[in-house]
């Protein structure tokens, strides 16, 4: 890879990695989601400064092709991210069954009590 597509890379990371820090800051990305993505981005910074090393290893450990390891190693991070935003969706789930649950326990306490002020009313 030539220096000046190893430089597009490596800004191109950068950037990523500026807005995602500044979607942090900004609180429209919370901390524990953005921690994968912080990493890729730093991977997307560093993959292009280290590819003869990238290279050797993949070499090294048998893929005849290096740019299917970093295709590999991609699609481990996005599933390991989707891994994680399907467990914060699980407990999302079932926080919003309990808290369902209890709002309706409460308004059938605020009918009962209505109910029973509305028949003291009545008596006097």
């Amino acid at each position: 890879m030539v220096w000046r597509a190893r430089l597009f890379f490596v800004a191109l990371g950068l950037v990523v990695l500026f807005v995602i820090i500044n979607l942090v800051r900004i609180k429209r990305l919370k901390e524990e989601y953005a921690l994968l993505w912080l990493l890729m981005a730093a991977a997307l910074v560093v993959a292009p400064l280290m590819i003869d090393l990238i290279d050797a290893f993949s070499f090294a450990i048998g893929i005849d092709y290096p740019p299917a390891l970093m295709i590999v190693i991609a699609l481990i991070c996005f599933v390991l991210i989707f891994f994680q935003i399907s467990v914060v969706i699980s407990r999302f789930s079932e926080q919003i069954k309990v808290l369902t649950q209890d709002l309706a326990l409460t308004r059938k306490r605020l009918e009962d009590l209505e109910r029973r002020l509305a028949q003291r009313e009545e008596r006097s």
